[in-house]
This record gives C-alpha cells, sequence and structure tokens, in this order.
C-alpha cells in the first residue's frame, strides 16, 4: 500500500442501503457508517428510485469533507429491474423473495433440453432472475421488444448515480440471474433464446475491481453480490476459511477451488464465481436465519437481548426440545421454499428458555450440518468468520461455535458486506493489496456433534420436500 486512502462501500440491501467508510492504511479501518431503511420495520422496496436516491443521501453524508479515493458497489442478488430506452421500467421490478414466477420457471425447465447445473452452476430456482423474467414476459409478451437493459440492483444504482457509467457487470451477479455459464465464462446463448431475453439488453461481464462510472468525480467500482463481498471482507477467499454472514437469511459461502471443483457437480449448493479471483463459492443457506430470531420476539414479546440472556442460562445441546428452522423453506444444498419449520418435543415443562435453546441449537445445527455437506464435496472448512447484526448476541454466537466443526471468528464491524465493497475499490486502486478486516475468536464451549434426534428430524423434514421427490 502506498498511502493511506479513504474509499466506500455502498450495500443496496433488502431492507436498507447502507454504506460505510473505510481508512486503508496497512489495515482497515471503518471510520464511518450510514444505514437508511427503506421502510419502517424493515420492509422491502421494489422501488429502484427510491434504491438511487437513499445512495445518494448515504453517500453525500459519507464524502462530505472528505478526500474519497473510490466507491465500490454490492447488493442484494436476483433482482429483475428491466428498463426501457428512455429510462423507464419496462416490467414490475422483482427481488430475490418474489417467488411468482416458479411455475413458469417449472415449464421452462420441463422444456428445456439440457442440464441447468451443468450450464448455469445452478439447479433452476425461483429466486434467481431468469424465473422473473418469464413471470414479466408471461404478464407481458411484448416485453423482450421494450427492454433495453438489464439491471441487478447495485448496477441500476451506479447507472443512476452515473448514467454515462459502462452498461457492465460482474461475473458473481451475472451467475445469479442463471443465464450465465459461469464454466465457459459467457451468457448462454440457448437458455436466452428459450426465454426470449435480448443479448443486446444483457451488461458486459467484468470482473469485480473495474471501474465503471463516476460520482461527483470519484471512480465508481463494479463490486459483487453481497455475500462474495462479506467474503472478501474477512478474508474468505482463500480455501478452508468460510464467511457465515448472519442478516436477513444466515448463508454459509465457502471457497472451493476451480481444480477442485466436482466432475458431476449437481447443482444443489448455489455456486457462484467470486468476482475477485478465478475460483467460486459454494452457498448454503437458512433462509428465514433473521426472521427467526423476528418470530421468537414477537411470541415473547422480549428484546433480542433478552431472549439471549435466557438461552445463555440453559447447557448449549441439552434441551429436550428439538426445531427445525425452516420458517420460510429450506436453502441450499436442500432447496425448498414450500417446507415448514417445526418444533416437537415439548413439556408442560418447557418454557420460554427451553424453547429459545430450541431455536438457537436447531439453527446452530442447520448450518453445521450445511457445512458437513460442503465437506463431503470437496469444500471443507478449517475456520469460520463470522459476520452481521447477530453476531451481538453471545448466547448465539457461544451455540454456533459449539456445533461448527471448526474453529470460529468474529469481525469487528457489522456491516461486511458493504466493507468487501469498498475493498473491491481498494481493488481496482491496488490490485497488489490483500487487506481485510481483523478477526477476533469466537468464544467456544466444548465442541458438539450432531444430535442423533434432531439429525433424524431434519431428515424427516426433508424427506417430504419436493426437492427430494422430484430429484434433483
Amino acid at each position: 500500500m502506498t498511502q493511506a486512502m479513504k474509499l466506500i462501500g455502498i450495500d443496496i440491501g433488502t431492507s436498507s442501503v447502507k454504506a460505510v467508510r473505510i481508512r486503508a492504511d496497512g489495515g482497515v479501518v471503518v471510520e464511518a457508517a450510514v444505514s437508511k431503511p427503506y421502510a419502517e420495520g424493515g420492509a422491502p422496496t421494489r422501488d429502484p428510485g427510491l434504491w438511487a436516491r437513499l445512495a445518494e443521501a448515504a453517500l453525500s453524508v459519507l464524502a462530505d469533507g472528505e478526500i474519497i479515493a473510490a466507491i465500490g458497489f454490492t447488493g442484494q442478488m436476483h433482482a429483475l429491474v428491466a428498463v426501457a430506452a428512455d429510462g423507464a421500467l419496462a416490467a414490475p421490478v422483482r427481488l430475490w423473495l418474489d417467488m411468482d414466477g416458479a411455475p413458469d420457471l417449472e415449464a421452462f425447465v420441463a422444456a428445456y433440453p439440457g442440464s441447468f447445473a451443468s450450464d448455469t452452476g445452478n439447479i433452476p430456482l425461483p429466486d434467481f432472475t431468469l424465473a422473473k423474467w418469464l413471470w414479466a414476459r408471461r404478464l407481458d409478451p411484448s416485453l423482450a421488444l421494450k427492454t433495453a437493459r438489464l439491471y441487478c440492483a447495485k448496477d441500476y444504482v451506479r447507472a443512476a448515480l452515473d448514467p454515462s457509467a459502462p452498461f457492465v457487470v460482474d461475473r458473481n451477479e451475472a451467475t445469479g440471474m442463471q443465464v450465465f455459464d459461469p464454466f465457459a465464462d459467457r451468457w448462454h446463448r440457448d437458455i436466452l433464446d428459450k426465454a426470449g431475453l435480448p443479448r443486446a439488453a444483457l451488461p458486459e461481464p467484468v470482473p469485480a475491481a473495474s471501474a465503471a462510472g463516476a460520482w461527483r468525480g470519484i471512480p465508481l467500482v463494479v463490486g459483487v453480490g453481497d455475500q462474495a463481498a462479506a467474503a472478501r471482507a474477512i478474508g474468505a477467499l482463500i480455501p478452508g476459511v468460510a464467511s457465515l454472514s448472519l442478516g436477513t437469511s444466515g448463508v454459509l459461502s465457502i471457497p472451493l477451488m476451480k481444480s477442485a471443483l466436482p466432475a458431476s457437480w449437481d447443482g444443489a449448493f448455489h455456486l457462484f464465481p467470486t468476482g475477485f479471483d478465478d475460483n467460486y463459492q459454494v452457498i448454503g443457506t437458512v433462509p428465514a436465519f433473521g426472521a427467526t430470531l423476528r418470530w421468537l420476539q414477537t411470541l415473547f414479546d422480549r428484546s433480542m437481548a433478552e431472549l439471549d440472556a435466557a438461552a445463555a442460562g440453559l447447557p448449549i445441546g441439552d434441551g429436550r426440545a428439538l426445531f427445525v428452522p425452516y420458517l420460510a423453506g429450506a436453502g441450499a444444498p436442500h432447496p425448498d421454499h414450500g417446507l415448514a419449520g417445526s418444533l416437537s418435543g415439548l413439556t408442560v415443562g418447557t418454557d420460554l428458555a427451553g424453547i429459545v435453546r430450541a431455536v438457537y441449537d436447531g439453527l446452530a445445527q442447520e448450518l453445521a450440518a450445511i457445512a458437513q455437506e460442503a465437506a463431503a464435496i470437496g469444500a471443507p472448512t478449517d475456520a469460520v468468520v463470522l459476520s452481521g447484526g447477530a453476531t451481538h448476541l453471545p448466547g448465539l454466537v457461544a451455540t454456533l461455535a459449539a456445533f461448527l466443526p471448526s474453529e470460529c471468528r468474529l469481525v469487528d464491524a457489522a456491516e461486511a458486506s458493504a466493507v468487501g465493497a469498498a475493498l473491491a475499490a481498494l481493488d481496482h486502486l491496488e490490485p497488489a493489496n490483500r487487506l481485510c478486516l481483523s478477526t477476533a475468536a469466537a468464544p467456544r464451549a466444548r465442541p458438539l456433534a450432531l444430535r442423533d434426534d434432531w439429525r433424524r428430524a431434519r431428515e424427516s423434514a426433508l424427506a417430504g420436500s419436493d426437492f427430494h421427490q422430484k430429484g434433483r
């Protein structure tokens, strides 16, 4: 690093725009952070103009009186933002959580002659952009003629900040659209043709550290999707070091060397290029991680601090009640949004603390089971770095650290994805740098294995999944 620099990273999230200003001078220091929710209560918005307005407001706060070297971007993946030649929306905006296109995707796949896992790296999922395009095109058969540009969330905002910015996307986001072949590094012509999606409406894929536009004279850098950005922030781009992001979802992201990719990749785990190098991320998820904690708060009308303290009063893994954490369905590697969670083994003696302990143990065991499955396909973990808002709950962190099959560490900043976006901007200016957030060891009680009764409850739930009944 030749000199100290200040950079901004901005995260166009599901519930808010978050941005940080970091100082890089041999280490990474978060100097300031801004969070601008879309609505009270954390509700998402499908108004990309609001994304852009809040992003500019956040940038204005963080850049005021500062010399900013560059600005990097990240955000929620899989959004559909179809824009006409005049800049107006060509279709309703859809987010990753909008599953309207599931029937359209199912019909498309039934008629598709190839293998989606081989062609796109992932099994066909309604979360991804392709399903949303198919839904929008069914509602408006002329959509292909109207659409001049198809954006993801962060790149729409970047274009709003600089309308003259080049029309580009990183390979991490491109793969999340499910019309990109990450193995051949190109848009998949057959899928585009069959989906009626014009190639001219798709951006050019570029590396994450590519400059693409400017705001008030400050270079804008493309960046990557939120999970790859979090991994960049905490140094989880090298084999053996995994990122566990605890936000709306619980997302376990594990590096996989390109040379270690199984020959018969089945696409059950999400697979994305990191965007920063030639390797991949293998991703497993607990879709309702954050919602599960909010459900507990609503159920008992208590703060998470109170609930966390109650759980900490009971031994980890010793409770009688069992919780299988599928309140919003199961995520990769067993994706099925139709599954329901379960809480079993209750007795008249089960109190608040017992239920919270069961929920904590269930969340931790699900993530540990995902880590075991990833190791079985060649993506093991030697260390897991935890980030996100839930890391402020010591009882939950201790539970995760007890069940996860490796050392756990904590980062010293909550907004890891935004920090990763800022570091993507630094990578543009200093390609050789390897700076990331510092970490501290998470307190760990005695290591615990998955409970046999919990494993049986999980297997029983998954056995009823459409994913398993139909096969991969």
